[in-house]
């Protein structure tokens, strides 16, 4: 098969740093799934030529099999099944590859140099690299006398003692899981876990910093959480899915099976001392659907292949990020069906370590912590889906963790929602931050004079309704100078949440295309499927546009003051006019009553920058100049096209956009690389807008990331204010005059 676009970009880097330097040390990290066997196998093809030999080292029999029947359907000659009697040399074939257990050669070189029959030219390859900090591993590769490759997902050991730095001189590192799922050669992935205190708890942990089986059972010993707890879990939330599940043990692996066994659910045990007759036949089976579950104990995870997984089941709870990532890897190839895979985390591994697709920053230096990336989790407690903390929505099934308040216009958690319960009197539906201000607004704008009219002792019968009165004139007032824009916020407020909920919701994002390619006329629909997935691309940025659009509309209609003393004015005016036209009929004054001026309208609220020229164009210094002067950070105007200095032109329509062409433009320049990062907010060094990754120079990751076209990421959660402020002095850091940009704006 043709390698994948990045698979060759890391082929090249490999070869290169194999060959530049004599006894090269290169380790190669990239997710599982990604490739890694495939890369090594277009390596050889090249190496194996003029008598060279390789070596390929792994730690695990079955993998030693799965290994060379891949390397043989790539045309390579490879062998596990040669005799080496202790005492001798290592065997070697030339142009073909050797695939010896670890553990063998570490027993090897222990006692003797077993390297002989290779030569300064031959390869080592190390399947699993992150295990080669164990002595043997290191012992071999010392002796060895030519260049080697690690491969691994995770270089990272729960030990944190040391790195990787005394093994391996560079670290080459693939796409991130995120950026493979994008592209469809990983799919998507669900977390789900139970409440708490249902969770399978982890016990004590022994010398290596890990849970220690006895200390899990231990923990565990007074419930079946982590038995019929997992199966009304997987019942729940997976029942049509084929599921591999990893247990604690191998006795917590035959009861797991024997509970879903017993509940009519086809379950298989796969274990280190399962016959090699009896694996293959349980694999096949699984395979074949006619096992539902298949339970194993760290089997299943590094290297091994279960493509047709699309539920993971976890049950052990782990410390190590690497055997996590290992473990939940295994669902993530890509479904013949285009499906997603979901993880039921019975242990609270997800919160440990964070999701698959988190953004983690590899090292070969010994570190103190986990990798940068493991972002709070929130769970939903409607479908029971693990997002990001900072996520408004679940990922998921869309439910909204929170709203956005109408009064702030800030997205609130449902924690800071807890006031709108606690009160009797009728006020906006606001966060508890406003609550306050609200109540102010619903009790406004009585006068004192017009409140002392609110009580008449000396006459019984008089109605006490007159505040009640007041307010509703008040309410009117409002209402005929904001209702339009009231109106158009509430529209927009549930056409923002539907969007979000669609895309955030692979499944009703499915539903809506269908509905969208039912609704075009016979030839207009795809007839086959690259046609089908273009079309979904196009309509699916149609729809995150139109989300953005929407989105700085409302941004819009939230940042327009409310003009509290023009409502009282027409409402008092409106009063006189109601008491002069009752004195009259009453005989108190003479003649009509006098007239009252007509009722006023909001003053407009001028922000459009500068003056534009008259097609409404600014240069990028008269903007910056402008916004800096304007108190709210959500402006109404809009770009409608950008005019760079050689005089050629795009179109946008947002502010997010506005920023990203410019920084766009100025890639294509060659004026923005990775030499030049970050790229700071001017007078904010804790911030920057670009990176080479997602992070800010304080540390903390972007709460928006938008990746450009070089693999620099944008950060991209922005006020429309700052997106237009900020592009100035963005140029001009990186050396040309901002005067010479000029942007064309739209009220």
């Amino acid at each position: 098969m043709e390698l994948r676009d990045y698979q060759a970009d890391l082929l090249e880097k490999v070869q290169s740093a194999l060959t530049d330097t004599p006894k090269a040390r290169v380790i190669l990290q990239l997710p599982t799934g990604g490739g890694k066997t495939r890369i090594a196998g277009e390596l050889l093809s090249t190496w194996l030529r003029d008598g060279r030999k390789a070596v390929w080292l792994t730690h695990r029999w079955e993998l030693a099999a799965q290994t060379e029947g891949m390397l043989h359907k790539d045309g390579i000659s490879a062998t596990k099944d040669i005799q080496w009697t202790p005492g001798t040399k290592a065997p070697s074939m030339p142009n073909a590859v050797v695939i010896l257990m670890a553990q063998t050669v570490s027993r090897r070189t222990a006692s003797a140099e077993v390297w002989d029959s290779y030569k300064t030219q031959d390869l080592m390859i190390i399947d699993e690299a992150h295990h080669a900090t164990a002595e043997g591993w290191a012992r071999a590769m010392r002796q060895w006398p030519g260049p080697v490759l690690g491969m691994t997902a995770t270089p990272w050991r729960l030990s944190q003692r040391e790195g990787f730095d005394h093994l391996f001189g560079e670290l080459i590192s693939g796409p991130q899981v995120a950026e493979l799922q994008s592209d469809g050669w990983l799919c998507n992935a669900y977390a789900l876990s139970p409440p708490e205190d249902e969770l399978v708890l982890g016990g004590q942990v022994d010398g290596t910093g890990e849970y220690s089986e006895p200390g899990i059972e231990e923990a565990n010993r007074d419930n079946d959480i982590w038995t019929a707890g997992a199966l009304t879990f997987w019942q729940k939330n997976g029942e049509s899915r084929q599921t591999l599940v990893y247990a604690v043990s191998i006795r917590h692996a035959r009861n797991l099976a024997n509970v879903f066994n017993d509940a009519g659910i086809p379950a298989g045990v796969l274990v280190a001392n399962t016959p090699e007759s009896e694996r293959a036949e349980l694999i096949s089976r699984f395979q074949r659907g006619e096992l539902r579950i298949l339970v194993n104990v760290a089997v299943a995870t590094e290297g091994f292949d279960l493509p047709d997984a699309s539920c993971v089941l976890i049950t052990r709870p782990t410390m190590s990020l690497a055997l996590y990532l290992q473990m939940v890897g295994r669902g993530l190839r890509p479904k013949p069906d285009s499906g997603d895979c979901i993880v039921l985390d019975m242990t609270d591994n997800s919160r440990r370590h964070g999701l698959p697709e988190d953004y983690r920053e590899w090292t070969l230096t010994a570190r103190g912590k986990l990798p940068p990336g493991m972002a709070p989790l929130i769970r939903c407690n409607k479908c029971e889906t693990l997002s990001p903390a900072a996520s408004h929505h679940c990922i998921y099934c869309g439910e909204p963790f929170g709203e956005t308040c109408g009064r702030c216009g800030t997205w609130r958690a449902r924690e800071q929602w807890n006031m709108k319960t606690m009160c009797g009197q009728d006020h906006e539906l606001v966060c508890d931050l406003c609550h306050h201000d609200a109540h102010i607004l619903a009790n406004l704008p009585v006068t004192q004079e017009l409140e002392a009219l609110a009580y008449i002792p000396d006459e019984p019968n008089h109605s006490n309704d007159i505040v009640p009165f007041l307010r509703n004139i008040l309410d009117e007032e409002r209402r005929r100078l904001y209702g339009t824009v009231d109106d158009r916020r509430d529209e927009l407020h549930l056409a923002v949440r539907q969007l979000e909920s669609d895309l955030a919701n692979e499944m009703a994002m499915y539903r809506r295309f269908q509905q969208y390619i039912e609704s075009l006329p016979d030839e207009q629909r795809p007839s086959s499927m690259p046609q089908l997935q273009t079309a979904y691309t196009k309509w699916e940025n149609n729809r995150k546009a139109e989300l953005e659009n929407l989105k700085t509309e409302l941004a819009t209609l939230q940042a327009q003051p409310i003009d509290g003393q023009l409502i009282l004015s027409n409402a008092q005016d409106r009063i006189l006019q109601l008491l002069e036209a009752e004195a009259v009929a009453a005989g108190l004054i003479q003649g009509a009553p006098s007239q009252v001026r007509a009722p006023q309208s909001p003053s407009e609220h001028e922000t459009m920058p500068h003056t534009p020229d008259a097609n409404g164009w600014v240069t990028f210094t008269e903007l910056a100049e402008s916004c800096r002067s304007l108190s709210q950070r959500d402006i109404s105007f809009l770009p409608q096209r950008l005019k760079y200095p050689q005089g050629n032109e795009v179109q946008v329509s947002t502010w997010s956009g506005f920023i990203e062409e410019t920084a766009e433009w100025l890639i294509r320049e060659g004026l923005l690389t990775k030499d030049h990062c970050p790229v700071v907010v001017e007078g904010m060094h804790d911030r920057c807008l670009i990176n080479s990754r997602p992070v800010h120079p304080n540390g903390r990751y972007f709460r928006r990331i938008t990746r450009l076209s070089n693999g620099l990421y944008l950060e991209a959660n922005l006020y429309s204010r700052d997106a237009a402020l900020y592009c100035a002095p963005m140029v001009k850091e990186l050396g040309k005059d901002p005067a010479q940009f000029r942007v064309q704006l739209s009220q």
